[in-house]
């Protein structure tokens, strides 16, 4: 007998040998897709009732049941005996292989084992032939309950198998097919969000950020015209990196110590400012070449540029013919040992050391190479980086006191992280430079907005200059959200806003908002209360709005104002920039805004908040009237309208346009409106 062959991995079809069956009509052709599925097992008749016409099942499906089997077993011919009856249903008897569908699962996980160890050729070959097996929809000639499901639980499998390859050739530096797949996963599929996830960090690699830009605002676009949801974290943290440095240096092949030596970066072109800071670093360049050594440590906020300025002096380094090795920490990567001084010295993964063992390592192997000559050795985020890496940074930097040795680290300021303050102070300590990045000024922000929008800013988009904060990430998301929201216009050779643009575009905030996801729930929780209170706020005010103490709040804010979100504004807090409270109030549903005013209001009056403070939150809360809020405007009107006559003028208008209203408390109001009418 020959060999049955079926698929369904495309239209469902069948084979004996080479020559193929004629499955007959649609309902017989599910039917025969059902027990292939199911090979080797009995299904009942009501299985397979239910799986072509669901709840609609004609009072004669048992009969067509038996109709179509009968016309299965003469298509099958000699292979007719493979499809057999029994008491309980029917079973199709095939070989192990036999149905694409299980070949394809079956490649699937036998890819899982190369890639856990570390073989990602293997990994990648074995899914590619599993994805091979694909021509076209699963069942794409079948209909029926049982075919509807089964082809979304494959097209999910399959989708999950495309994406472990994508990750597997992106991991080990990608190729040159990788950016045309991944555009047409993204076609196929534009609702899952990892293939634009991973198209952008392809493009990024390739040197094409705009392009990955690009993606992520296709990616919104869709997300929020299909489903009403934001990208998710993973490609609004991807968005902020880009924007916050050039394109990431691709893997390299390990290479002997001699010819350690970091990929070429772009060149200055993306660094705006920061003259006295390059200054600094280009004298310390010129001392390594003569074999003095150094250490620097780079910190500010994220996307204040952090990076930008590194690499524009390892530029600098490469074209004075200094050696450069140069890694990245990722967030992800922060628990595999050794991970990130390994890409930056090019050294190949040991055994699994304990972090004092890996430190070793790191350390011969810098000796090794500074006996050759001048070394700089940089890593970017190192707050990233795993706790082997922080140990070898730490005892690197006892060493550069009689090493060539140039140590450059890049960091955001992480309050709680008692391990990156230890490092930090070390720095001091041995005669190290600490170089701090504050805010740019506005004349380097409009740079930079012309730069992103192509063309000089006009005055209409140098006016927005103060809302990006003097931060160069907040000033590039700016403009690109509002290009992206039809919201620049070229008018005589320069960028203008249009006046209906939002000055603020959404994922100028979603940026912000990603910008403070180092801090602590417990400071994020206070901020978000804060920020509905306005730009300035008392600790006692935050406290009656959370109901917590002053005392236990003073942690979370001083952690805020060690992030630099919060400043001292005299007996109050304030935030340091208007952007920042906006992203922080815009992060509470606003649903729950006006209740939340509400709820401000009532405690802000309750510990003797001002008038006015109360009057703001109240016209922002829902505009029902209740007695609180007319018994405080009974005592309390004839000060706001001294204070504030505006909102005092609208809180009255509503107050005597409810019903139900004392005539007494009605008499008292119509005066104060009266008063301020005339």
């Amino acid at each position: 007998m020959r060999r049955l062959r079926v698929t369904v991995l495309g239209p469902v079809r069948a084979w004996n040998g080479e020559v193929e069956i004629d499955l007959g009509p649609a309902r017989r052709r599910a039917l025969f897709a059902m027990l292939a599925a199911n090979a080797n097992r009995p299904v009942t008749r009501d299985e397979l009732i239910r799986a072509l016409w669901g709840e609609s099942a004609p009072s004669a499906a048992a009969g067509n049941i038996y109709t179509y089997v009968s016309g299965l077993r003469r298509s099958l011919g000699p292979a007719g005996g493979l499809l057999r009856s029994g008491r309980t249903g029917y079973t199709l008897r095939l070989e192990p292989g036999a149905l694409d569908a299980d070949r394809f699962e079956a490649l699937c996980e036998a890819a899982v084992a190369p890639a856990a160890a570390g073989r990602p050729g293997q990994a990648v070959a074995l899914l590619d032939e599993a994805l091979a097996l694909w021509q076209g929809e699963a069942y794409a000639n079948v209909t029926g309950l049982f075919a509807d499901l089964d082809r979304h639980r494959l097209t999910e499998l399959r989708i999950a198998a495309a994406e472990r390859r994508a990750r597997l050739v992106l991991s080990g530096g990608g190729d040159d097919a990788l950016i045309a797949d991944l555009t047409a996963l993204v076609r196929d599929h534009p609702l899952h969000e990892p293939f634009h996830e991973l198209l952008m960090r392809a493009l990024h690699r390739a040197g094409r950020g705009t392009e990955a830009l690009d993606v992520f605002h296709a990616a919104r676009r869709v997300l929020v015209g299909e489903l009403g949801v934001e990208p998710g974290p993973a490609l609004r943290e991807l968005q902020s990196r880009i924007l916050a440095e050039p394109a990431p240096p691709a893997p390299a092949v390990p290479v002997t110590p001699a010819a350690v030596a970091a990929p070429a970066v772009p060149r200055r072109g993306r660094l705006v400012g920061r003259d006295r800071e390059l200054s600094l670093l280009r004298g310390l360049l010129g001392a390594v070449g003569e074999g003095r050594s150094a250490i620097v440590w780079i910190e500010g906020e994220p996307g204040i540029g952090k990076s930008a300025l590194l690499d524009a002096a390892l530029h600098e380094a490469r074209a004075l013919g200094h050696r450069v090795a140069r890694g990245s920490a990722e967030e992800l990567s922060s628990r595999i040992p050794l991970h990130v001084m390994r890409r930056a010295l090019r050294l190949e993964d040991g055994p699994h050391d304990d972090p004092a063992t890996a430190a070793d390592r790191v350390l011969d192997h810098v000796r090794r190479l500074t006996a050759e000559g001048p070394l700089v050795l940089a890593v970017d985020h190192l707050q990233w980086a795993d706790e082997a890496s922080l140990l070898a940074w730490e005892r690197l930097a006892a060493l550069t006191r009689w090493l060539p040795l140039l140590l450059v680290a890049t960091a955001r300021p992480e309050p709680g992280r008692r391990d990156l303050a230890r490092l930090r102070r070390g720095v001091s300590t041995r005669d190290g430079h600490l170089i701090r990045l504050t805010p740019l000024p506005p004349s380097d922000i409009e740079q930079i907005f012309g730069r992103t929008v192509g063309v000089p800013p006009g005055a209409t988009l140098r006016s927005l200059a103060p809302l990006a904060a003097g931060n160069p990430l907040y000033a590039r998301e700016l403009v690109t959200g509002l290009v992206a929201e039809d919201g620049v216009r070229v008018v005589d050779g320069l960028a203008e806003v249009d006046a209906r643009a939002d000055e603020m575009p959404r994922s100028l905030l979603d940026t912000v908002r990603a910008s403070l996801d180092h801090l602590s729930p417990g400071a994020r929780e206070a901020l978000r209360y804060a920020a509905l209170l306005g730009d300035a706020f008392a600790v006692a005010e935050v406290a009656a709005v959370t109901g917590r103490t002053p005392f236990d709040l003073m942690a979370d804010l001083e952690e805020a104002v060690a992030a630099d979100v919060l400043v001292d504004a005299g007996s109050e807090l304030a935030f340091r920039q208007p952007v920042l409270r906006r992203a922080l109030a815009g992060s509470i549903p606003a649903a729950l805004r006006p209740t939340l005013h509400r709820h401000a209001a009532q405690a802000l009056a309750d510990n003797g908040g001002s008038v006015a403070r109360v009057a703001d939150h109240l016209l922002a809360g829902p505009p029902e009237v209740d007695e609180w809020l007319v018994g405080w405007l009974v005592t309390h009107g004839a000060e706001l309208s001294r204070q504030a006559p505006q909102p005092a003028r609208e809180l009255l208008r509503r107050a005597l346009a409810g019903h139900r209203l004392p005539q007494a408390w009605r008499a008292t109001l119509a005066a104060l409106l009266d008063s301020l009418d005339r």
